[in-house]
C-alpha cells in the first residue's frame, strides 16, 4: 500500500492527474459542446456535422506530415535548451508548409466534389476546411510542451481556452446553426493558435547563432515514416465511417449512428490523456531496454483496469443520460451505442501498445499492422453496413477493433522480444 501511494505521489508531481483531470475538464466542455448542438440539430444535421469533421479531421492529421512524432521523439532527448528552440522552429516551418499543401489538396478535391455532391453540405466543407492550417500548428505546439514536460501549464492553458471555444461555439451554433458552428471554430482554433505562440514567444522568436543542421534528417526520416503511417493509420481508423457514409442513404438513419460514434470516440480522452503523459517519459528511457518494457507493463495494467471500468459505467449511465436530455430523440442510438461500447473496450486494451511503435522509433509497424487491418476488416465491415445498415456499422466498430487488437499485439509482441533478445 505504501509502495503504491509512492507511486501515486511520484505520478502527482509530474502532473500526471493534472492532466488526466484537465483533460477530462476540457472534454467535458467540448462534450457537452456536442451535446447541446446534436439537441439544437436534428439527427439529420448531426450526420452532416460528423461528416465535415471527420473529412477535415483526416486532412488535420496529415497536414502535420509526421512532425508531431518527431517531436515527441526527439525532443525528450535533447535536453539542451538551444537544441529544442532550434527543432521547434524547425518543426514550425515544415508543419505551415506541409499544412497549407494539405489545405489546396483538400480545397481541390472538395471542388471536383469527392467528397460530397450536395450544395449545402459543399458550402460547409469550403468554409470548414480554414480550420486545417490553425488546427494542425496548434496541435504541433501543444505536443512540444508536453515533450518539454510542461503538463501542468499547458493542460491549464488549454482548459481555459476550450473553455472560451465552447462559449463562443454554442452561442454562434444556437442563433446561426451549422454556419455558427463552422464559423466560431474557425474562430476559436485561430485565437487559440495565436494564444499558444505568444506563450512560447522566447522559445520561436529567440535568435541563436548555433546550428543544429544535423537534426534536420533524423526529423525528416522520422516525419516521413510517421507520415506514410499515418495517411493508411487514419484510412484504417475511419473506415468504418466512410463505409457507412456511402452505404447508409437513409440521413436520419446515419445520424443516429454518427451521435453513437460522436459519444465513443468522446471516451477516447482517456487513452490520448494516457499516451501524451507516457510517451515522453517512455522515450527517456529507451536507452535501458528492460526498464523500458518494465514500465510499459505496469502503465498497460493499471490501465486496462481502469478501462473494464471505465466500460462498465458507461453501459449503465450514458443511455440514461441521453434520455434524460434528449428524450426519445435518439433513442434507436442507444443500441448502436452499447454495440460501439464493446469495440471501445477492446480498442482501449491494446492503445498502448503505439507508445512502443513511437518511444522505440519503430513506426514501420504501425504502418505494416494498419494495412493488415483496413485489407482485412473492410470487406466484412463492407458486407455488415451494407446488409444491417447502422447496426451492422456498428458491429463494424467492434469487427474493426478486433483486427486491430490482435495485429496490434503480435507486432508488439515481436518488437518486445528482439529488443529483449528473447
Amino acid at each position: 500500500m505504501e509502495k503504491l501511494l509512492i507511486i501515486f505521489h511520484k505520478l502527482n508531481k509530474k502532473g500526471f492527474f493534472h492532466l488526466i483531470i484537465s483533460n477530462y475538464s476540457i472534454q467535458l466542455i467540448v462534450f457537452s459542446s456536442h451535446l447541446l448542438i446534436a439537441k439544437i440539430m436534428t439527427p439529420n444535421e448531426v450526420g452532416i456535422i460528423k461528416t465535415i469533421e471527420t473529412f477535415t479531421g483526416i486532412a488535420i492529421v496529415l497536414g502535420g506530415g509526421g512532425s508531431i512524432f518527431a517531436i515527441l521523439k526527439l525532443v525528450p532527448e535533447n535536453k539542451n535548451t538551444a537544441i529544442r528552440s532550434y527543432l521547434l522552429k524547425y518543426s514550425l516551418k515544415y508543419t505551415a508548409t506541409f499544412s497549407l499543401a494539405v489545405f489546396l489538396l483538400f480545397y481541390i478535391l472538395t471542388f471536383y466534389g469527392v467528397f460530397t455532391t450536395e450544395d449545402k453540405t459543399l458550402s460547409w466543407l469550403y468554409l470548414y476546411s480554414w480550420i486545417i492550417i490553425p488546427t494542425v500548428l496548434m496541435q504541433l505546439l501543444v505536443r512540444y510542451y508536453q515533450a518539454i514536460d510542461f503538463f501542468k501549464r499547458i493542460s491549464t492553458v488549454i482548459f481555459y481556452l476550450k473553455l472560451i471555444s465552447a462559449a463562443i461555439v454554442l452561442g454562434y451554433t444556437y442563433f446561426f446553426f451549422i454556419n455558427g458552428y463552422i464559423l466560431s471554430m474557425i474562430i476559436t482554433s485561430s485565437i487559440s493558435l495565436l494564444m499558444l505562440v505568444y506563450d512560447l514567444r522566447k522559445d520561436i522568436f529567440v535568435k541563436s547563432t548555433e546550428t543544429f543542421s544535423y537534426l534536420k534528417d533524423s526529423f525528416l526520416k522520422l516525419s516521413k515514416t510517421a507520415f506514410i503511417s499515418q495517411i493508411v493509420d487514419q484510412l484504417k481508423l475511419h473506415s468504418g465511417f466512410l463505409i457507412a457514409y456511402i452505404l447508409i442513404t437513409d440521413n436520419i438513419e446515419f445520424g443516429h449512428y454518427s451521435f453513437a460514434l460522436i459519444l465513443v470516440q468522446g471516451m477516447n480522452v482517456l487513452v490520448t490523456s494516457v499516451q501524451q503523459f507516457i510517451i515522453p517519459k517512455m522515450s527517456e528511457s529507451t536507452s535501458n531496454i528492460k526498464l523500458f518494457f518494465i514500465k510499459y507493463n505496469l502503465y498497460t495494467k493499471r490501465f486496462n483496469y481502469f478501462s473494464i471500468l471505465l466500460f462498465l459505467i458507461a453501459q449503465i449511465i450514458i443511455p440514461f443520460l441521453i434520455f434524460l436530455i434528449y428524450g426519445d430523440k435518439y433513442d434507436d442510438a442507444i443500441l448502436l451505442l452499447r454495440i460501439m461500447l464493446v469495440g471501445w473496450l477492446i480498442q482501449a486494451l491494446h492503445s498502448l501498445t503505439g507508445v512502443i511503435f513511437l518511444s522505440l522509433g519503430k513506426m514501420k509497424f504501425i504502418l505494416y499492422s494498419s494495412f493488415m487491418i483496413l485489407i482485412l476488416s473492410s470487406p466484412v465491415m463492407y458486407f455488415l453496413t451494407l446488409k444491417y445498415g447502422a447496426v451492422g456499422a456498428a458491429y463494424s466498430f467492434v469487427v474493426h477493433n478486433i483486427a486491430s487488437y490482435i495485429f496490434m499485439t503480435y507486432f508488439t509482441r515481436r518488437i518486445t522480444k528482439k529488443s529483449l533478445n528473447i
